[in-house]
């Protein structure tokens, strides 16, 4: 019940109201109006805590009456879990005195609990005696719910901020800050491991001598653009070794394209550097070995292609005899005999110095040529092979190719490999005819040159041009990877694919001149 306010609060040093006319108006009515037009919840209790006046925002709040709520210690009206610790403030505060402040859960007519500051504030009569207590109870449960999530978004910033510092430690790479103008600020646990110093003891010093004057350069071209740099260097370990480094910086920058600071990433590639140098020295004593395997690989075709013009000196040597002995001597057919014995003579010279020079790593010697007629020759050079192994030839050419540059022995000495290899896969074929075909056609900017067999094959096409692969008991392996140095030296491709029905296709393109 609200009742009447006792006259010591009411109406202590008040004097009588009265209302813009003057005329005279209740105490009562005027002071339960101020209090009712508070937002906040508003009580007074007598000095031992009876709860003696609540404003309307407390009864509809609550949804209880004024006597409900004197026995608030008793009943459901604060939250149990906060309970104990309200009355406890409260006891201490009937006891001293002191100001009453605490913040609890109050249960709301519909039964949700909500938070609330509560604060009480002894008034006094001019003894200095407690004969009052008001008390003003604000609702904070929208400031609790955005502490909360304040709170959590903390929890959350520093979990993630945990996180990331575990990624940045323990990630294998080295990891550095630095300012805009390049002074370290953070490093890593795996720099401070690996150079056995602090962050305020590294220097440039931990650089390989060598190293510090390039990167120094690109540091200071970096610094002038904010642009990102990266860098390979070599870095002093603990043990006073060095070790290859790969480096990349980015900078962060502010709203106006200003520098903040460098970011700093540096993985270790020294494993990596020593591969590729023992890979390039491989490569080189492959190149040394490929160089003396290609005679014993091309000796029989290479003496084939000499003796066929060496052969055809002597057989002309013999003709021009016999012209020369007739009685009168047949000078004109002599002369021409000699003719073609020059021209033999420079051939077998030209295949000689040819051989020579792939040998010594000379560079190709390129002149347009007709591919159209090389395989004209190749097939002309291996025409008695191919006739005592009962291979049947065939061949589609292009008609009107454009001429190609390119070196014309070591072009020769391709489609010889390419063609004796694909003679080689037919031995021991009896279940269908040993046919072989020689294609030429233009491809765009290309010429395609192809060699068909219907032998054995191979399931694993991707290994035939390695150095050292071979099917054959006495072969060395060089042949196709001969091959595929010469047209990759040329510019051109080579490949080599299963038949449908049976055998390979071999295929090596070359560019035709612009």
């Amino acid at each position: 019940m609200i009742g009447r306010p006792d006259p010591h609060f009411a109406t202590h040093d008040v004097g009588t109201p009265a209302d813009v006319n003057g005329h005279p108006v209740q105490p009562e009515l005027t002071f339960r109006q101020m209090v009712d037009g508070i937002s906040a919840l508003v009580a007074v209790l007598t000095p031992d805590g009876a709860v003696e006046f609540v404003n309307r925002q407390v009864l509809d709040y609550f949804g209880k009456t004024l006597e409900e709520l004197k026995a608030w210690t008793s009943t459901d009206a604060v939250h149990p879990e906060d309970r104990a610790a309200a009355i406890a403030v409260w006891t201490r505060s009937v006891e001293t005195g002191q100001p009453y402040d605490i913040e609890l859960r109050q249960r709301r007519a519909d039964g949700v609990y909500r938070w609330f500051h509560v604060q009480g504030l002894p008034v006094r009569d001019a003894e200095g005696h407690i004969i009052r207590w008001c008390v003003l109870q604000t609702d904070i449960e929208d400031r609790k719910h955005a502490e909360a999530a304040q709170r959590e978004t903390e929890r959350e910033l520093r979990q993630s901020e945990q996180h990331l510092r575990l990624v940045v430690e323990t990630i294998p790479a080295q990891v550095a800050r630095s300012t805009a103008q390049g002074r370290l600020e953070y490093v890593n646990r795996r720099v401070v491991d690996y150079l056995g110093k602090e962050l305020g003891e590294i220097g440039i010093r931990a650089l390989h001598p060598d190293d510090r004057h390039a990167r120094g350069m690109k540091w200071r071209h970096a610094w002038k653009t904010g642009e990102p740099w990266e860098d390979t260097f070599r870095l002093r370990r603990a043990d006073g070794a060095y070790r290859w480094f790969y480096g990349r910086s980015e900078p962060v920058l502010d709203p106006g394209g200003r520098v903040v600071c460098w970011y700093s990433v540096s993985i270790d590639i020294n494993d990596t550097r020593e591969m590729e140098e023992i890979l390039r020295s491989t490569r080189r004593k492959l190149s040394a070995v490929m160089q003396v395997a290609t005679v014993a690989e091309l000796s029989a075709s290479i003496a084939h292609e000499i003796n066929q013009p060496l052969a055809s000196v002597v057989t002309n040597a013999h003709a021009a005899q016999t012209w020369l002995s007739h009685d009168p001597p047949n000078l004109a057919r002599a002369q021409a005999t000699l003719e073609r014995i020059v021209r033999d003579g420079h051939s077998a010279a030209d295949v000689v110095s040819r051989i020579r020079a792939l040998f010594k790593e000379a560079a190709p010697v390129k002149a347009l040529v007709d591919m159209n007629q090389i395989v004209a020759e190749v097939l002309r050079v291996l025409s008695d092979e191919l006739r005592d192994n009962t291979i049947i030839l065939e061949t589609d050419l292009e008609a009107d190719l454009p001429m190609v540059e390119a070196d014309h022995v070591h072009i020769q000495q391709t489609l010889i490999n390419l063609v004796h290899n694909a003679a080689e896969a037919m031995h021991g074929v009896t279940d269908r005819a040993k046919a072989l075909l020689v294609r030429s056609r233009r491809q765009g900017g290309e010429l395609l040159i192809q060699v068909r067999d219907r032998g054995v094959g191979i399931q694993d096409v991707t290994v035939i041009f390695e150095p050292f692969f071979t099917t054959k008991e006495s072969g060395m392996g060089m042949g196709l990877a001969i091959c595929r140095s010469i047209v990759e030296a040329h510019g051109g491709r080579i490949w080599a694919t299963a038949n449908e029905d049976a055998g390979m296709t071999f295929s090596f393109t070359l560019p035709v001149p612009r």
